[in-house]
């Protein structure tokens, strides 16, 4: 098993591993299986596989172990936290499929995250993206494999390791060499058992995070509160719209005004306010 394999990997494991997905194809408890072999062999404390579509709701699929310690911080997840989760909003803006690390989502916003609370969402400048769903496991590494499907839905598998201090490249290089074989099971069963993805999506909260306060903030305000919300620092933010820090700052300044709140913590707070 490669769960006990440390630092590289041999060939034959991974060629064994890619044999155990191929004769997947066509199975009717696809998921199950894929996510037992996955998670039983490779070296990561979980993993989670969910389905995503366009706008709605996203819906699990699988996990390893399939107790769940943390079983609140995972609902958590699908009913609300989702809709500003990076792996989740680079799949609505078309993502390419792949191995990332969640930080490859939103480039430095991951630096400089201020404040903690104790309220929905938690503002911990410990977590990679700045902050940690109610519930979820503290100072986690996330690597995601991000599979699109022809009828424009995708796959998420979310392989979580502890955040150790450790140089963690070969379990991303090891995701690497069983992606292609990965890509390809999942499209065949797809193609060959289309109801192997078949779930009842409801519609999600795509609409409300994009008209959050809009009858208060202007249109370059609200740019700036959705990528806040979204993990990135405001280094980031003035790199993505091309503007000074001071400007990003100046608009910080306003939104906390105009909102009348005084901090990040509690701007996530009133998004997680206007969700439900």
């Amino acid at each position: 098993m490669l769960k006990n394999v440390r630092a590289h990997f041999p060939h034959q494991i991974v060629n064994q591993l890619n044999s155990d997905l191929v004769s997947l194809i066509g199975t009717d408890n696809f998921f199950d299986v894929l996510t037992s072999l996955l998670g039983g062999s490779l070296p990561f404390k979980w993993l989670h596989v969910f389905h995503y579509s366009k706008g709605e709701t996203p819906v699990g699929l699988g996990n390893y172990p399939n107790q769940i310690s943390y079983k609140r911080g995972y609902e958590n997840y699908l009913n609300f936290t989702y809709v500003i989760n990076p792996t989740y909003r680079a799949f609505q803006f078309g993502s390419n499929s792949g191995v990332f690390m969640i930080a490859d989502f939103i480039q430095d916003g991951y630096e400089n995250i201020i404040g903690t609370a104790d309220i929905d969402i938690r503002i911990e400048g410990s977590e990679p993206i700045g902050y940690r769903t109610p519930g979820w496991p503290k100072n986690m590494m996330d690597f995601i494999v991000l599979i699109n499907l022809p009828n424009g839905t995708a796959i998420d598998l979310t392989f979580l390791t502890e955040m150790d201090g450790k140089c963690h490249k070969h379990e991303k290089e090891l995701l690497e060499k069983i992606f292609p074989v990965l890509q390809s099971v999942l499209i065949k069963q797809f193609e060959i058992k289309p109801n192997s993805y078949e779930h009842n999506f409801y519609p999600g909260h795509e609409v409300r995070f994009q008209e959050f306060e809009s009858k208060i903030l202007t249109n370059r305000e609200q740019d700036v509160v959705k990528l806040i919300l979204i993990g990135h620092s405001s280094n980031s933010i003035a790199a993505k719209l091309c503007v000074s820090l001071s400007t990003i700052k100046t608009h910080r300044r306003n939104i906390y005004s105009k909102l009348k709140i005084s901090s990040q913590a509690e701007l996530f707070n009133l998004f997680l306010l206007h969700l439900r």
